[in-house]
């Protein structure tokens, strides 16, 4: 019997700046400040939390 992992989970956000921490307590990340690139997406290099611009928001 195999375990199959839950995918990343995805966020969308209205800002070009975001960040990370993992989201759970003590039991999270340390928080970081990801930008998002050009095709308006960053993953996080810790937990692997994808971050997607909302379609109707405006990049700054």
């Amino acid at each position: 019997m195999s375990v199959i992992p839950e995918p990343p989970e995805t966020e969308v956000v209205t800002t070009n700046r975001v960040a990370c921490d993992g989201g759970e307590g003590a039991l999270g990340h340390p928080r970081v400040w990801l930008s998002l690139g050009e095709d308006g997406e960053v993953e996080c290099p810790y937990c692997d939390k994808k971050f997607v611009l909302a379609k109707d928001a405006k990049a700054h």
